[in-house]
């Protein structure tokens, strides 16, 4: 790597690691910051409360966000990437209007309605079917014009 490349990488670092600690901030304050029970018990909740509201809904809620958070970032760098286009998004591959498809079909033949779960399922196998099509389509040559025109057709 000459001093050229190793310059402009670093500003890019830096930046990684800002927004990186920042994240772990704003993560470290949502488990403080709320309501917590405290002030005057009136003879229920006290130190036990407050234990039950961190372990049970905050800490699983920051955590669920912070890697919910980080895989919707991961998976969007890897389609920019993919698609060698800034502006590149799910729609131009046909993944969310088949994940829309699949939980259209749920709710229209009442599919999901005793469980929350069949949903977002459905949802999924439709997403999925609709990137199987795709590389159906556009075979084994994985040029951007193969990828994306069946893609939006889809």
């Amino acid at each position: 790597m000459n001093a050229a490349t190793a310059a402009a990488a670093s500003p890019r670092v830096g930046l990684a690691v800002g927004l990186g600690a920042l994240v772990l901030v704003a993560a470290a304050l949502s488990l403080l910051i709320g309501r917590d029970g405290g002030g005057p018990t009136f003879g229920f909740g006290g130190p036990e409360l407050m234990d039950v509201i961190f372990t049970e809904i905050r800490l699983p809620r920051t955590l669920l966000a912070v890697l919910v958070g980080g895989t919707l970032g991961l998976c969007g760098a890897a389609l920019q990437g993919l698609l060698r286009n800034p502006l590149a998004e799910p729609g131009l591959l046909g993944a969310s209007s088949g994940a829309a498809l699949g939980a259209v079909i749920t709710f229209y033949f009442g599919f999901g309605g005793a469980s929350s779960l069949p949903l977002p399922l459905r949802a999924v196998l439709g997403s999925l079917l609709a990137l199987g099509v795709l590389y159906g389509l556009a075979g084994r040559r994985g040029d951007f014009l193969t990828i994306v025109l069946p893609g939006i057709a889809i």
